[in-house]
């Protein structure tokens, strides 16, 4: 009888102290003393990479607006600021919290690829731009398709949320979408 009272006080005391424990007090020393991201090196390439190609199809979107007279280039480009305006606040908002600094630090000046018709001169190409807005929804795709399977839930449910409104963004680009891929 006396090993049982001592077996539960030793359980109470011992889940008061792990009880008095507060785990983001231990992450936000972490950061203090270390100044450390708390998310991991994928997350953290995630972040950049998703910031800087989100940053660029969403200038690129508006240059093809603005250039191309095709209701397809003008409908896909429409999608784009619409996705990515709502994305990449979230991603930047997810990056702080994670204290990884300024995700999208570092991305370039918008320049327009020749290849589109950057010239003034030049006539707009819708092909070429529908290819480059795929080529890139493709990797971006891929880079998040990969962090949905991230151990930190907050990237994981990033991850997962973008990539399905991201995935029409692909598919008007002219990609083709394994409906059952991110499962």
């Amino acid at each position: 009888m006396k090993f049982n009272k001592l077996f539960v006080a030793v359980a109470v005391c011992g889940s008061s102290l792990l009880a008095s424990c507060n785990y983001q007090t231990g992450l936000d020393n972490q950061y203090k003393n270390s100044r450390a991201s708390l998310a991991d090196g994928d997350a953290y390439a995630m972040f950049k990479f998703v910031g800087e190609q989100g940053n660029y199809l969403m200038n690129l979107a508006k240059f093809a607006e603005s250039k191309s007279t095709s209701a397809e280039t003008k409908a896909l480009s429409a999608k784009i600021q619409e996705s990515y305006s709502t994305i990449l606040p979230q991603l930047d908002s997810l990056a702080l919290s994670l204290h990884v600094n300024d995700a999208m630090r570092g991305v370039p000046a918008f320049q327009a690829p020749v290849a589109l018709g950057a010239d003034s001169t030049a006539a707009f190409n819708d092909k070429a731009y529908t290819h480059l807005v795929a080529e890139i929804q493709a990797e971006v795709n891929k880079k998040l398709t990969k962090e949905s399977h991230n151990t930190n839930a907050a990237v994981n449910h990033f991850s997962h949320e973008s990539l399905e409104k991201l995935q029409e963004v692909y598919k008007l680009a002219g990609g083709k979408v394994d409906e059952h891929a991110h499962h």
